[in-house]
């Protein structure tokens, strides 16, 4: 659901890049937001993922920012992403991109000609 108050999660936070890149490892990756599969060579969004720490020691050990495992968009789904992104709307990586567009059309009055 398209909102502009994030209403962010401080326990779970991301950071996308902010230009595609190139999917360069060996195993194929499902698009969080469609679930295709991106493969080796494709082109996909990357979204660097955190967490706090669970404990004091895991603070002493890893600090307060503790990573965890990247996750990818398509470059279909990366495109609508970054787009919405840069009209300052949060967006749940998780929701179909399609969807979110198709949201964005209807609250915005948008026309689509076929």
């Amino acid at each position: 659901m398209l909102s502009c108050d994030c209403g962010w999660d401080y326990e779970k936070w991301y950071w996308p890049d902010h230009y595609f890149t190139i999917y360069n490892r060996d195993r194929r990756k499902r698009c969080c937001s469609c679930k295709t599969f991106i493969a080796k060579g494709d082109e996909c969004l990357k979204f660097s993922n955190f967490r706090n720490p669970k404990d004091d020691i895991e603070e002493r050990i890893l600090g307060d920012e503790v990573q965890t495992a990247d996750w990818f968009m398509c470059e279909k789904c990366g495109e609508i992403f970054l787009n919405l992104n840069a009209l300052d709307y949060c967006i749940d990586l998780n929701e179909s991109m399609q969807d979110t567009l198709k949201e964005y059309w209807e609250m915005t009055g948008f026309k689509q000609e076929k």
